[in-house]
């Protein structure tokens, strides 16, 4: 007789075997061209089966994009940490945001694709599931944006950020360019140090330069 602790087991690979499949599905054809069909046939079972583990596509997706969502915000903690004392750490936070960016491409794809359909920014409601997928990244969404507000408060503290703006409303602005330059510097990728006379990651780290500039006058 299968104990209930090795059936428990033997579900959550089932689960994690779906989520690494539907990843590769997800990452080939983004979310609109990903089906239920074809993560099932990667997975190496039936529709049924899925419908054991997750509610739909969506459920799916949200998994999938939780690794990456975690990813990102250990990454960015990684940086905060590295920080000096009274630094505001927001080169050190775009520099991890680049890195990730350049190494975990599909992933931040799968990001924005969730931010532009999924999150939410105001008025949530307080009877969300905790431990749903949606629920889940959601914090961690949250976590990262409150991070990046720690940061420029510690800025506009110390003097080396000054804005009329809050620092969430900064925080919006600059996580607006920071994704937007990344998004150029990915597209033109190819011989993109011949064609501009520059390596991406100098490119990059001269914009923050132009940012911190203009924000600490």
């Amino acid at each position: 007789m299968v104990s209930a602790d090795r059936k428990a087991w033997e579900q959550e690979q089932r689960k994690k075997r779906i989520v690494d499949m539907a990843e590769a599905v997800f990452f080939q054809w983004g979310y609109d061209g990903a089906t239920l069909p074809a993560i099932a046939e990667a997975a190496g079972y039936n529709k049924r089966t899925l419908y054991l583990y997750f509610k739909d596509k969506e459920d799916i997706f949200l998994a999938v994009v939780l690794r990456g969502l975690e990813g990102l915000h250990g990454a960015l903690k990684r940086s905060v940490a590295r920080t000096e004392p009274k630094s505001s750490g927001l080169r050190e936070l775009a520099a991890a945001f680049f890195d990730y960016s350049i190494d975990h491409p599909q992933y931040l794809d799968l990001i924005m694709a969730y931010e532009s359909r999924y999150f939410v920014y105001h008025d949530r409601t307080a009877s969300m599931d905790p431990e749903s997928h949606l629920e889940r990244c959601q914090q961690v969404s949250d976590d990262m944006a409150h991070l990046v507000t720690a940061a420029i408060e510690t800025g506009m503290a110390g003097g080396g950020v000054k804005s009329d703006l809050t620092a969430r409303q900064l925080m919006l602005i600059l996580w607006g360019q920071i994704v937007g330059v990344m998004k150029i510097l990915r597209m033109r990728e190819k011989n993109f140090e011949e064609a501009f006379g520059i390596s991406r990651r100098v490119l990059f780290d001269r914009f923050v330069g132009m940012v911190e500039r203009a924000l600490a006058r």
